[in-house]
This record gives C-alpha cells, sequence and structure tokens, in this order.
C-alpha cells in the first residue's frame, strides 16, 4: 500500500507519535500527545493481610505486597464477600488502610472480631458498637456491652483498588 508505519499512525489519529528517527531526541512518549499511556508508578512494600471479610469475619492471615508509593496507606486487604458493594467494593478488590485504633462514625473500618477480620461501616453509640455493611442482604454486626472488648479496629479503610470487570 506504499504507506510507512508513520504515515499508518498519521491515518489513525491527530496524534505526533513518529517511528523513526527514535536516535535524535526521542520524544517522551508521556508528552508526545498520547492519551491514556501513564508512567509506572514507583512501588513500595506493604504488608497485605490476607483476606478481609466483606460479610461474615474470617480469620486474617498477614502477607506482603507492593502498592504504589503515591498510596499512604499502613496495610492492604483483599475483600472477599459482598456486604460493601454499597461503597464499590467487590470480591477480589484490594482495600488500602492506615493503621490507627479509631476511626469516625460512619468510616470505612477493618475490624478485628475476636481473630476474625471484617469491613463495614463503623458507628459507635456510648456502650455499642455498630458495624454496618453496604448491602441491604447482610444485617448489621451489633456489639454491646463486655461484647465490646473483643473488637478491635485495625485501620481506616482510605482507598479500594478493583479488578477490571
Amino acid at each position: 500500500i506504499n504507506l510507512t508505519p508513520d504515515d499508518l499512525l498519521k491515518l489513525m489519529d491527530d496524534t505526533r507519535v513518529s517511528l523513526s528517527d527514535q536516535s535524535t531526541n526521542p520524544p517522551s512518549l508521556f508528552t508526545s500527545g498520547i492519551k491514556n499511556i501513564f508512567p509506572v508508578p514507583e512501588m513500595h512494600k506493604i504488608p497485605l493481610i490476607g483476606t478481609i471479610a466483606c460479610g461474615k469475619p474470617i480469620y486474617a492471615d498477614q502477607e506482603y505486597g507492593y502498592i504504589e508509593t503515591s498510596i499512604k496507606a499502613d496495610f492492604c486487604l483483599r475483600a472477599q464477600g459482598d456486604s460493601m458493594t454499597g461503597a464499590r467494593i467487590r470480591n477480589g478488590d484490594i482495600v488500602y488502610c492506615l493503621a490507627q485504633p479509631e476511626v469516625q462514625n460512619g468510616e470505612i473500618a477493618a475490624v478485628i472480631i475476636d481473630d476474625e477480620a471484617t469491613l463495614k461501616r463503623f458507628y459507635s453509640y456510648g456502650d455499642t458498637i455498630v458495624l454496618h455493611p453496604e448491602n441491604p442482604d447482610f444485617p448489621d454486626l451489633t456489639y454491646h456491652g463486655e461484647e465490646m472488648a473483643n473488637v478491635r479496629i485495625l485501620g481506616k479503610a482510605i482507598e479500594f483498588r478493583g479488578k477490571v470487570r
């Protein structure tokens, strides 16, 4: 068809990408006008505390993973279950958390109940703790008086990353 690769690129869109003359001061892909191309972020090691229930609490097991340094989190968890779908957290998503022993009412928290972890909206009313799911198919988890001693906040959920669906 008597077209060079550069000619084909020009026909496809209006970006100024060239496959020729790469040796003489090539333009950066990130400044050449190509949309939807981003640099690979710098990564760092962060604890991945296994899987956290978005449903019935499950045992928390600790591993390690790597995430972008731009995410200011102390640990991350892989969501399991469907109780937080109303907050757009689905089964298999990674939830990033700041380690802290307290959260404000209504914030999503990673919570340990005895030795099992769950992810829910946290509410405290005097001598009652309510862990509220974001799915009407699941009931609130409510703890009163002495039962509250078995509930410990691991941290506040600050971000999540879902799979491409």
